[in-house]
C-alpha cells in the first residue's frame, strides 16, 4: 500500500495587522482567474478583525492574490464572513454571510440571511437579504444578540441548481448546538433546513457544531464537526443527499486527542484525496487518501503556536492545496493593560502538496 505524506512551503504572510487592528479566524477561496488574456488562480483569505465576542458587531477583512500567495496587494474591510464560496450558474461568486439576524423575536422559525457575491470576481461585492426557515422554532444562538438561531458554515454544489449547507446553532428547546442540513434552490438567497446532522445533549461541552461538508468518493456526503475546544473531532455521513445521517462517531484513525478540536476544514482534491485540517492545539492535517474519509492517516502539525487553531483550505491543482491559518488569539492577552505591542495578529498562508512517501 502506498504510504503519503503532506509536503509544505515555507509560510509566508497574508495579512499582519498593525496598530490597534486584530485578525483571525481565516477562510480562504479559489476560482479561475482570465484578465487581460491571462489565466491565472485567484485566491481569497477572509478573516475577523475583532474579538473573539458575539456582542462586537463584525469586521471582516479580506485579502485577494493573483499570484499563487507571493503578494496580497488587495485588501477590503467588510460587514459580513462568507465562509463558503461557490461559483454560481450566472458566473457570479457567492456565500452566505456567517451571521444572521433572528426575525420576529428570539424565538421564531425565521432569520434574515445576507447573500454576498461578487459579479467582477472580487472587486466589488453586493448583498441580497433572503430568509432561512426552519421546521421547528429556533432561539437566538447567542441571547440577547438578536443574531439568528443557526449560523452558516460551508457550503456545496449540489447539481440541478441546488445549493447544500451544513449550519450549527439551537432549536427553541436544545440545551447544547446542533448541527443541521440546509438547501436553496433560489440561487442561495433563501435556504430550508431538511434534516439534522447530530444533536445529543450527552455529547461533548457544547453539542455538535462547526461543521465542515464534503463530497465523498465513494459519493456520500461526510460532515465533521466541533464538540468542544480540546475535544476531538466527530464526523457523520450521508448516502441520500442529506435527507438522513449516521450516528456521528470521531474521527477514525489517529488516537482521539490528535483530532482536537475547533471548526475543521474538509476538502476533497480533483486527484480524489481528502483533506481535513483543523486546529487547537496548534493547527493540524490529516489525510483519507481514497477519499472516503472512512480512515483517516497522515497526521502533521502545520503550525506550532499561539493560534485560535481555525484554518482555511482553497484547493489549487489535483494533489495541492492553499492553507492559511493564524498566528495570536486575542483571549492570550490582557486587553485591560491596553493593546498587545508590537502587534501579534498575522494570517499566513502555505502551499501544500500530498506525495509519496519515500
Amino acid at each position: 500500500m502506498v504510504a503519503y505524506q503532506f509536503r509544505a512551503s515555507e509560510p509566508f504572510i497574508v495579512d499582519k495587522a498593525e496598530g490597534e487592528r486584530l485578525c483571525a479566524f481565516p477562510a480562504a477561496a479559489a476560482f479561475p482567474l482570465e484578465k487581460d488574456g491571462r489565466h491565472s488562480t485567484r485566491l481569497f483569505v477572509f478573516f475577523s478583525q475583532t474579538k473573539d465576542d458575539a456582542n462586537i458587531p463584525p469586521s471582516v477583512g479580506l485579502r485577494i492574490s493573483d499570484d499563487m500567495g507571493a503578494t496580497w496587494p488587495v485588501y477590503q474591510s467588510h460587514k459580513w464572513f462568507p465562509i463558503s464560496l461557490v461559483k454560481t450558474a450566472a458566473g457570479t461568486i457567492g456565500g452566505p454571510s456567517f451571521v444572521t439576524e433572528m426575525i420576529g423575536g428570539e424565538i421564531s422559525s425565521e432569520q434574515r440571511i445576507r447573500w454576498v457575491q461578487s459579479a467582477d470576481n472580487g472587486d466589488t461585492w453586493t448583498t441580497t437579504k433572503g430568509k432561512l426557515v426552519t421546521p421547528v422554532p429556533m432561539k437566538c444562538i447567542v441571547a440577547g444578540s438578536g443574531r439568528g438561531g443557526f449560523a452558516f458554515t460551508w457550503m456545496l454544489d449540489m447539481g440541478n441548481g441546488t445549493l447544500g449547507a451544513a449550519l450549527y446553532g439551537y432549536y427553541a428547546t436544545d440545551s447544547k448546538y446542533r448541527t443541521v442540513w440546509a438547501e436553496s434552490v433560489d440561487g442561495g438567497v433563501n435556504w430550508t433546513i431538511v434534516s439534522t446532522v447530530g444533536y445529543d445533549p450527552n455529547v461533548g461541552p457544547e453539542g455538535y457544531c462547526e461543521p465542515t461538508v464534503a463530497r465523498t468518493s465513494d459519493g456520500a456526503l461526510l460532515c465533521v464537526m466541533r464538540i468542544g475546544s480540546n475535544k476531538p473531532l466527530y464526523q457523520s455521513r450521508s448516502a441520500d443527499e442529506g435527507r438522513t445521517w449516521s450516528k456521528p462517531v470521531i474521527v477514525p484513525g489517529p488516537a482521539p486527542e490528535l483530532t482536537y478540536s475547533v471548526l475543521p476544514a474538509l476538502r476533497m482534491l480533483p486527484g480524489g484525496a481528502l483533506v481535513l485540517s483543523y486546529g487547537r492545539p496548534d493547527t493540524r492535517m490529516l489525510l483519507s487518501a481514497d477519499g472516503t474519509g472512512r480512515d483517516w492517516t497522515s497526521f502533521v502539525t502545520t503550525y506550532e503556536g499561539t493560534t485560535t487553531g481555525y484554518t482555511g483550505i482553497a484547493v489549487t491543482g489535483d494533489r495541492r492545496f492553499f492553507l492559511t491559518g493564524d498566528s495570536g488569539a486575542n483571549w492570550h492577552y490582557d486587553f485591560s493593560r491596553g493593546f498587545p505591542s508590537p502587534n501579534p495578529f498575522t494570517i499566513w498562508g502555505k502551499h501544500i502538496e500530498i506525495v509519496d512517501s519515500k
